[in-house]
């Protein structure tokens, strides 16, 4: 897995007024919490409708379970709960709850 990183920049803060010049006056990339860099932060002048920012890199792609997985959990899930709230009756409503619906405890999607 790569190191992260971190994007420090000086951009125009001020949303009801109309930027003067450029948006974005600098803007620099260090390691995941290192502080703001002082190429960013000496050009940084109170009043002057600038703000030092931080943008965060997104998030990784999701990672989905697989069908089997899915089924595993659901059936391990519903176990648990008969077994908490009907010990006496488990097996009995497991088993309709497992033939009323297949599909869902196979690892299909709902939708």
């Amino acid at each position: 897995m790569t190191a992260s990183l971190w994007r420090y920049s000086l951009r125009w803060s001020l949303p009801h007024l109309p930027c003067s010049g450029t948006r974005e006056l600098a803007s620099a990339e260090v390691p995941a919490g290192s502080p703001c860099p002082p190429s960013v932060a000496s050009l940084w002048m109170p009043g002057a409708g600038y703000a030092i920012s931080i943008d965060f890199p997104p998030p990784g792609p999701i990672r989905r379970w697989s069908d089997e997985r899915k089924a595993a959990a659901r059936r391990r899930n519903l176990e648990r709960r008969v077994q908490r709230k009907a010990p006496l009756f488990a097996d009995e409503l497991i088993g309709r709850e497992l033939e009323a619906r297949p599909d869902y405890f196979a690892g299909k999607s709902r939708i």
